[in-house]
Parts: structure tokens; C-alpha cells; sequence
């Protein structure tokens, strides 16, 4: 029987706005059902949570499985070079120089990292994020609000790293990959398909006007500038801090741009002027819906579990919690299974109980049918063998024994014992050179019941024979007997 697939819901809420994707995950892979923007300034959190139930009321949300995404801008994050392989020891060193990072305790923080790639000398390159637990709680609460409880908060720079390595961009090395999402900007510079740089700053700037009209200016003066150029002077100052932390000092190739919708083709080229580097639209790839779900498509790969970079910012409590709750699901499930099994079994035993007792009461049926006739033949049985006991003792016992010493092999057989009983029959002891002999002397008695009249004789037959030594030689000690009546006759009389 198919599985049946999953539904996927990938979430992005704030201040400014939500953006929301849903995919039905197969196992080849997710198909992109819908999408959509809410769009508003919620300075309240009720105010955004009442619009987000209403969109899990209307988008039929609260089924689906659901993955929030924080905004780069809100966190801190790092790129660090620790000296260990090992999961645990770059945690708790992550832990230890938490503070060193951001002005709180690790208590107060939520840690994740992870690994971008590991060196031959026992180093490990780590993408360290670190978020105040106030933040996420109050994300947690929003969604609690309106009704929905994520099964993961993910970081939005660890799903573009990733859809962006899916990807892959043909020809290029190392670029940068700036996202726009209402209330930030983040800028990540991807080399060899891997994370080398990541910078988020909060910005009040309408990216969908903004993409529409590059050349707009807000303000007036002599310093005036368009909201292109000001976004190319944020990245221009993002590529020059990169350029000098790199190795090789060398800056990006070319300059990719991902929102959560519209046509940037003209902001590229807004940017792209002022930059005085190249700038196009992420690479979409096809039966893709382009850059608009570059995001979500990260976040998906991370719910396939084929993220190369994967960040869950979920608070340890409740991890643990839906830990405890799944170990409880999966016993209830297998109590479950084990009281159906239990019960079929129960069923077939009670089928089988009671197809044995209706066969049991129709062959009792049949045996008192039988009975009568049964009781009839054994009395005809029992007249039977009183009749041949009769016919069978005419001849005297010189005639028998003359018979028998008759039927003895000529000089391979003796007898040293015989045993004359008128209700049994006959028994005879002896002595023979093989086993053949003692074969042919019970043949030759049965044979002599039909021609001396003694019609017993054809009961004949050996009971054993025994290798023995007498006076050096090997013989065979036997015992032949030669019954006034045939057992299994006796026996087939007796049913």
C-alpha cells in the first residue's frame, strides 16, 4: 500500500510581513502545491498572530507539516576555525566562548552549528549561530498564538546556502547570493558551493517598490541617493569586510539576487551599475518558480534531510519534549499493533476451537449411527474366530508334531524346545545356522496348513533370532510361534 505523501509548509512571519510556500513531499522529491504574502506592518505581536491564524484558517495550515524560518538579521552568526572534528567538543567550545560573541550567558542563548567542512590537520570550518532565547520564544509564542506549533526554526542564511548548493551556479566560482526579505537584507558569499561569509542588517526598505522603481529617491538634498544605490553602497561595504578576512583577498565574481517575488531583473541592473560588478537574479532551474522560493527550497532539502547545511534553533525543551511524546506515540503504536495481533490471534483460535468442536460433534453424530452395525460385526467376529478355533483343532497332537518336525530344514536347524498349548497354540525353540533357516522353517509350516489339513500352521512366524556361540561355531537361537489364531485379526475384530 502507497504511503501517502506529506504536506509541507515552509513559514517566514515578522514585523513586516509573512511569506509562506507549501510543497507535497514524495519520495523523489517536493512539488510545489502554493505560496503567497501577507503583507502589513504588525508592530503588535496579536495583531500578526490574528493575521496568521487567519491564514492557516483559510490555507488549511494547522495540518501540514510546518518549518519557521528566522531572519538572518535577527541572530548572530560566525564562521570559525575550532580544532576538533568531533560534534560535541565544537558544541561545548561554541558554549564556552559564547560570550566573547554577543553581550549574554550562554545560558540565555540557543547554540547550533554546524560543520562546513573539516581539514586535514584536525581542524573543522563551523558556521556558529547564536540566538537569545527571548527571540525564539517570542516566535514560538506568536505561532502558538495563531494555532501552529513548528516541528523546526530554522536559520534563512543555512536554507539559501543549501538550495543554492543544490543548485549550483555553471561557471562561477564565488559569489555573492544577497537575499531580500521584508524588515533585512543578508548577504552570503558562497565559494566552491560552500559558505564563506554571511552578513544580515535590519532595513526598512519596501524590496517589491523597490524592485519596481530602482531609480526611486526617498528624501531630498544634495546627498540624496536612490534606493539602488544605497543598497549597493550595503553591499559594496559586506564584499570589502569579506575581501579582507579571505585568504587570498580576492573578491566575488558576480553578485545573485533572491527575494520572495517580483522581477528583479531591474534592480540587477540598477545595482549592478552602481556596483560596477555583474548582478542578475539567482539561476532558477526548470519547473522551478525561479528566485521566489530559493528560501523554501532550502527548506525543504532540510525536511528530505539532503541539507549540506542545516541550523534548527528549536529550544531544548522542546526537543526533548517531542522526543518523550514520539517515544509515547511509538509505544502507544506498538501496543496498539500487539493488541491487534493479540486479538486476531484470539479470533483464529476461537475459529479454530470452534470448527474443531462442530467436526468433533459431527463425527460423534456419526459414530452413534455406526454404532449398532459396529456392535453386530464384532459379535459375527467374535463367532468367526470361535468357529476356526474349532475347525483348527481337528488332528491329534502326535499329527501336529509329526508335522512340525516334518517342516524343520534337514540338517541346518534342531529344535531344543516345544511348548503344545490347546487354547494358544504351538512354540518352538531351537537352534539354526542362519537367519534364512529359521525364514524357510516358519515358510515350510505355513505351507503344510493346506496340505495337512491343519489350517493354523499358516499363523506360523518367527518371533526372533539371536546370534549365539555354542561350542565355537555361530548359530542363531530362535523362537517360532505358530498361534491358534492370526493377531491382526484379532486386533481388526477388536475395533
Amino acid at each position: 500500500m502507497a504511503r501517502k505523501p506529506e504536506t509541507l509548509c515552509i513559514l517566514q512571519a515578522g514585523a513586516a510581513g509573512a511569506a509562506w510556500w507549501r510543497f507535497e513531499l514524495t519520495p523523489s522529491g517536493a512539488t510545489p502545491l502554493s505560496s503567497g504574502t501577507l503583507r502589513g506592518e504588525f508592530q503588535e505581536d496579536e495583531a500578526l498572530a490574528a493575521a496568521l491564524k487567519s491564514l492557516a484558517d483559510e490555507q488549511g495550515l494547522r495540518g501540514d507539516r510546518l518549518l519557521s524560518v528566522l531572519p538572518r538579521h535577527d541572530l548572530t552568526t560566525r564562521i570559525l576555525t575550532l580544532p576538533t572534528h568531533d560534534s560535541a567538543e565544537i558544541a561545548s567550545m561554541l558554549r564556552f566562548s559564547a560570550e566573547e560573541f554577543v553581550p549574554f550567558s550562554a545560558g540565555e542563548l540557543i547554540i547550533d552549528h554546524a560543520v562546513l567542512r573539516g581539514m586535514p590537520s584536525g581542524e573543522s570550518v563551523v558556521f556558529a549561530v547564536l540566538a537569545h532565547q527571548d527571540i525564539v520564544n517570542r516566535h514560538l509564542a506568536l505561532l502558538a498564538a495563531a494555532g501552529l506549533e513548528p516541528e523546526q526554526i530554522l536559520l534563512s542564511t543555512a536554507c539559501l546556502v543549501s538550495a543554492a548548493a543544490a543548485r549550483g551556479v555553471s561557471g562561477t566560482n564565488r559569489y555573492a547570493v544577497v537575499y531580500l526579505v521584508p524588515g533585512g537584507l543578508e548577504i552570503a558569499v558562497l565559494d566552491r558551493e560552500r559558505l564563506v561569509y554571511s552578513r544580515g542588517t535590519q532595513s526598512a526598505q519596501d524590496w517589491e517598490a523597490l524592485a519596481r522603481n530602482p531609480e526611486a529617491v526617498e528624501g531630498g538634498g544634495l546627498l540624496a541617493e536612490s534606493g539602488a544605490e544605497e543598497l549597493a553602497a550595503e553591499i559594496r561595504g559586506t564584499l570589502s569586510a569579506y575581501r579582507r578576512e579571505s585568504e587570498d583577498g580576492e573578491g566575488v565574481e558576480v553578485v545573485f539576487f533572491a527575494a520572495n517575488g517580483g522581477d528583479l531583473s531591474p534592480l540587477c541592473a540598477a545595482v549592478g551599475g552602481a556596483l560596477g560588478r555583474e548582478c542578475l537574479p539567482f539561476p532558477p532551474v526548470a519547473g522551478d518558480r525561479g528566485d521566489a522560493v530559493l528560501l523554501a527550497e532550502g527548506a525543504c532539502l532540510t525536511a528530505r534531510g539532503l541539507a549540506p547545511v542545516v541550523i534548527s534553533l528549536l529550544p531544548e525543551r522542546l526537543v526533548e519534549k517531542r522526543k518523550a511524546l514520539g517515544a509515547r506515540r511509538l509505544a502507544l503504536h506498538v501496543a496498539v499493533f500487539a493488541g491487534l495481533v493479540l486479538l486476531g490471534l484470539g479470533l483464529l483460535q476461537w475459529q479454530a476451537f470452534s470448527q474443531r468442536g462442530k467436526v468433533l460433534g459431527e463425527f460423534r453424530s456419526k459414530l452413534m449411527q455406526m454404532a449398532p452395525n459396529a456392535e453386530g460385526i464384532r459379535e459375527k467376529r467374535e463367532q468367526l474366530g470361535i468357529l476356526r478355533r474349532q475347525v483348527d483343532h481337528k488332528g491329534s497332537i502326535i499329527e501336529q508334531l509329526a508335522t512340525v518336525v516334518d517342516a524343520v530344514p534337514a540338517d541346518r536347524a534342531n529344535i531344543t524346545r516345544i511348548n503344545l498349548d490347546r487354547q494358544a497354540g504351538i512354540s518352538l525353540w531351537g537352534r539354526a545356522k542362519s537367519v534364512n533357516d529359521v525364514a524357510e522353517f516358519a515358510q515350510s509350516l505355513r505351507n503344510k496348513a493346506a496340505a495337512e489339513a491343519l489350517a493354523f500352521f499358516s499363523h506360523a512366524h518367527s518371533l526372533y533370532e539371536q546370534q549365539v556361540d555354542e561350542r565355537g561355531q555361530q548359530v542363531f537361537s530362535y523362537q517360532i510361534e505358530v498361534p491358534l489364531t492370526d493377531d491382526k485379526e484379532e486386533e481388526d475384530g477388536g475395533l
